[in-house]
């Protein structure tokens, strides 16, 4: 079987490391946009099954070639990208995989979630599969939620958590996954909920809870943000008596302050304003600043937490467990040379293309990772150095 990776940031280098050690394909295809990138990954590697080739994810023509050279594609470009990448695969007749959604939203100018599962039909009619969302959450999120879930007689709650409580050498504010997804999720958009058997939106940045995580990360205060979970759980995983579900991220005080301001002065829009002579986007400005994730390897301490509070009744006995992994910032740098946060999500769209590769992934169509049978990939993640813990809070 043959593999594409399209996006060789951290996520990406952590893919094409794995599959480059678990040896599940034939042939693997390490593609972006800059040489350097690319140089380096095949080089690190240093496999001759491995190969480079630069490639516009923006260009139609250019990824529907490397998706005839393919049998699995692992989109991990940015997700404004996703839709043509879709396209291309359906065009070269090869499954696809991606890490995130634009967005949950319909907004104008992006690509919200339900157009990607609206091309299911034309992914079961090619006997592809198209699994939207297959990192860390989403992904192994949805898993353990459809796990869990698959234990109880009925669902009443599930709610996503996750928290990192790091520090990074050097920097006063640096966000370990990419600066402009997190500004939309966590600052620009209306997050989603699902509150007694509705959906409903609300505004960026409000206090749900404080949640207490295993240790070593402890009593976080978390907010609600904009995230996939939200959206395909409640459609995904059986209803009978779901009543509430949502996504909940721990952030520090310091900076959603931060993130307000952002928002009160518009510096989180992403259209052009006139400034001179020139045009520039506000949120550009912004990202530009921040240090880029890939940059961080190494130098984040700390430990990241994601999980699946799960709820329900089992026999008339209401049911309450908390499943998740965490990861530490610096075994993962030691592991992969890449940061946590990189580590946490690219290992788990690995070991979805292995699994894909040895059969063990029946589903066809465009899905969510709810969809999917959660036991293959849960009995399989901590053979790729992920834990999976199950905390009964019952």
């Amino acid at each position: 079987m043959k593999l594409a990776i399209l996006g060789l940031g951290g996520v990406g280098r952590v893919v094409a490391k794995t599959v480059a050690s678990t040896g599940r394909f034939d042939q693997v295809i390490c593609a972006d946009l800059d040489q350097s990138s690319i140089d380096s990954i095949v080089k690190a590697i240093g496999k001759n099954n491995f190969r480079g080739e630069m490639i516009d994810a923006s260009n139609p023509e250019q990824v529907r070639k490397i998706a005839t050279e393919a049998d699995l594609l692992i989109n991990a470009t940015i997700p404004r990208f996703n839709l043509v990448v879709m396209e291309a695969c359906l065009s070269g007749k090869c499954h696809y995989m991606d890490l995130a959604c634009e967005t949950i939203l319909r907004l104008p100018g992006k690509i919200d979630i339900s157009e990607q599962l609206a091309l299911d039909n034309k992914f079961q009619d090619a006997n592809l599969l198209a699994l939207c969302g297959i990192g860390i959450d989403p992904g192994c999120s949805n898993i353990f939620a459809r796990y869990l879930a698959d234990q109880l007689d009925s669902v009443e709650s599930i709610l996503i958590r996750d928290a990192d409580v790091s520090t990074v050498e050097g920097y006063k504010l640096a966000l370990s996954f990419s600066p402009d997804t997190f500004i939309d999720e966590c600052v620009s958009e209306d997050p989603l909920y699902y509150e007694n058997g509705s959906f409903v939106t609300k505004k960026p940045l409000q206090v749900l809870e404080e949640f207490t995580f295993p240790d070593p990360v402890g009593k976080v205060k978390i907010y609600g943000v904009s995230h996939e979970e939200a959206w395909t759980l409640p459609r995904y995983i059986k209803t009978e008596g779901l009543k509430n579900c949502n996504f909940g991220y721990g952030l520090p005080d310091e900076l959603v302050t931060m993130m307000d301001i952002l928002r009160t002065i518009g510096l989180d829009k992403d259209q052009p304003i006139q400034v001179g002579e020139v045009k520039v986007a506000p949120r550009d400005v912004v990202t530009a600043l921040l240090p880029q994730p890939t940059d961080l390897a190494g130098k984040i301490k700390g430990n990241v937490c994601v999980g699946a509070l799960v709820s329900g009744y089992q026999d008339g006995k209401k049911i309450v467990k908390f499943m998740y992994n965490t990861v530490n910032h610096e075994e993962a740098y030691q592991k992969m040379q890449e940061q946590g946060t990189s580590y946490q999500t690219g290992t788990p769209a690995a070991l979805a293309a292995d699994l894909l590769a040895e059969g063990l992934i029946k589903t066809r169509g465009a899905v969510p990772p709810e969809a999917l049978d959660p036991l293959p990939f849960v009995e399989r993640l901590p053979n790729y150095g992920m834990s999976v813990e199950i905390e009964d809070r019952s």
